[in-house]
């Protein structure tokens, strides 16, 4: 018992490090229900930073393909020998999770690999549903509800989160920007890239795409959540703060405050309180 409360504490403090917002919202979550969600973030943290730990695309399938055999249970005794891997496959047989939408989520996943961009705005919209709209919708589910309002909100999370990223991802050579909305502001993507293009240019696609997250958000305020599961729809709370403060940029994202993190303690708990989001 110690060893699993000092494997969760362990767990708890990377999440607070590495995923901070997702770690703050979970801390709103019933006491009961909150270890668990911890061990549902922190294998999302896992899948998330597969792609700045390996330098080729394979090994980074090979990655995701281990965490897939996981989640399904062909690996059970490699799994409880990891930190996280153990965890999250006594969560899914205590909670009794569908695979679908870790498959889904593994999926999605699958696209940090791609050297090819986002085609379109829909397909850009596509990887936040199939990433943390899947995500988002198992936290409903660990909550003990399935709460319409958790993919809608997932998504805008992962959108929002792709904007506020884009100078980390520039830098790593990676284009997280649709083609279609840089062609639509006469940019191309390779001398985007390459910052060769006009960073003028860049706040105006940045602020036609917070459009895009505005409207899903909207879309998702129409459902009304069960209280009980509004601890995996905070993060619609601090993404709706985080597009006003771009906003307020006019779009300009390697404006630091763009990406600063903006702890919201009290608004997190007024939210919690009402049952708001």
């Amino acid at each position: 018992m110690l060893d699993d409360l000092a494997d969760l504490s362990a767990l708890g403090e990377s999440l607070r490090r590495h995923d901070h917002d997702r770690f703050v919202t979970a801390m709103f979550a019933p006491p009961e229900r909150r270890a668990d969600l911890w061990v549902l973030y922190a294998f999302n943290l896992e899948l998330s930073q597969i792609r700045a730990q390996v330098r080729e695309p394979l090994a980074g399938m090979i990655r995701l393909q281990w965490w897939r055999d996981v989640v399904e249970g062909t690996r059970r005794e490699e799994a409880l020998r990891h930190p996280v891997g153990g965890k999250l496959l006594r969560l899914i047989e205590s909670r009794q999770l569908p695979l679908t939408h870790f498959h889904r989520l593994l999926e999605g996943r699958e696209r940090d690999f791609d050297a090819v961009p986002f085609a379109s705005i829909a397909d850009w919209h596509a990887y936040g549903q199939d990433t943390s709209g899947a995500l988002t919708h198992l936290a409903a589910l660990v909550l003990g509800h399935e709460a319409a309002a958790a993919q809608p909100v997932g998504t805008v999370w992962a959108l929002t989160g792709l904007l506020r990223s884009l100078p980390f991802h520039l830098a790593q050579g990676w284009m997280t920007l649709p083609v279609e909305a840089l062609r639509a502001a006469g940019l191309e993507p390779e001398m985007v890239a390459a910052a060769k293009a006009d960073k003028a240019a860049l706040p105006a696609v940045v602020m036609n795409l917070l459009s895009v997250v505005q409207q899903q958000l909207v879309q998702a305020r129409r459902h009304k959540a069960p209280r009980a599961a509004i601890a995996a729809l905070l993060p619609a709370v601090l993404a709706a703060a985080y597009g006003r403060r771009m906003r307020a940029l006019g779009g300009d994202v390697f404006d630091s405050r763009s990406f600063r993190p903006q702890p919201m303690p009290i608004r997190l708990a007024m939210a919690a309180l009402l049952g708001r989001f």
